[in-house]
């Protein structure tokens, strides 16, 4: 068996395989506002997937395509996200997910990306494959979904986001996840930037922020029309997180439902959402990144200090 990117020649190879139907197992925010919907077969797949934008890997053995991974961009060239994982063998121990995130890796090696990130299902065999690939799971994450009441108006201290406050919505990403989750995902305003998905998001579709003191303590974005949000306080920031979601309601009064995903281990924030009227989804997720370039770290040499005395 195989893994490489796709030739003009695996079409006919792929045709045997069009009344199998196989789930995507990457899971990509627009999909959750999709639901879960009927799985592709793995030739519809092929043909979706495979055009300008996407970098398409193909797992084979013999003249039959077993396996089909994709990526995709993020907000910068050299941050991809893993948004098609399909696996075509019904072996058991099959190997073709492994195989196809380790082909995804050594592409992003060869375009000097520097992370590849993938979300699935927390214990599903996508989790495995990626922690045998030497992904790194960044975080646990669960999908609260419901219908949040209005507030009559603006909730004190909630905003429209502007540009300046990139650098604070940064401190709050640092203050609110844990150490070892930003270490493999982004130590920096500049990586935090570059991973951060904006594909859900459309024209029309904005940020909020709440202050206390004069200081951004909370940011959350939104989708009208899908309804979907994602949020996150620092942890001391007392109503903070019901304030957000409030301003959340408001915005998000006309999708026929409102959902969010959010780290799992947000105490504050799963209480609020719970305030709010949202249920948890009892399947959860995980992210998972993989670091693919390493910062190079540059040693600064002290010169030797050599007193003169005066005359």
């Amino acid at each position: 068996m195989t893994t490489r990117a796709p030739r003009p020649t695996d079409l006919v190879a792929l045709v045997t395989f069009d009344e199998d139907v196989r789930e995507n197992l990457a899971v990509t925010r627009e999909r959750l506002a999709q639901g879960n919907g009927a799985p592709t077969p793995l030739a519809a797949a092929f043909a979706q997937w495979l055009h300008l934008g996407r970098r398409t890997w193909v797992s084979i053995a013999g003249r039959q395509i077993r396996g089909i991974a994709t990526a995709r961009e993020l907000n910068a060239r050299h941050a991809w996200e893993i948004d098609t994982l399909i696996d075509g063998d019904d072996a058991e121990g099959s190997e073709v997910l492994e195989d196809l995130l380790r082909q995804a890796i050594l592409a992003a090696e060869h375009a000097e990306a520097t992370h590849l990130l993938m979300r699935t299902r927390t214990d599903g065999p996508a989790a495995e494959a990626a922690s045998r690939a030497g992904f790194s799971r960044v975080q646990a994450e669960r999908l609260w979904s419901g219908r949040m009441a209005a507030p009559a108006g603006n909730p004190a201290g909630v905003r429209e986001w502007t540009e300046a406050d990139s650098f604070p919505s940064f401190q709050v990403f640092c203050r609110s996840i844990p150490v070892a989750a930003r270490q493999s995902m982004a130590m920096t305003v500049d990586e935090w930037n570059a991973v951060r998905d904006r594909h859900w998001q459309v024209r029309g579709d904005g940020a909020l922020v709440v202050e206390r003191e004069q200081r951004v303590v909370g940011v959350a974005r939104y989708a009208r029309a899908s309804g979907q949000f994602t949020f996150g306080v620092e942890p001391d920031a007392h109503g903070a997180a019901d304030a957000l979601l409030a301003g959340l309601a408001a915005r998000l009064a006309e999708a026929e439902r409102q959902f969010a995903l959010v780290p799992a281990a947000g105490p504050t924030e799963d209480a609020a959402l719970r305030r709010a009227g949202l249920e948890a989804d009892p399947e959860g997720f995980a992210l998972f990144c993989k670091r693919v370039l390493q910062p190079v770290k540059e040693e600064t040499y002290a010169r030797a200090g050599i007193p003169i005395t005066g005359g």
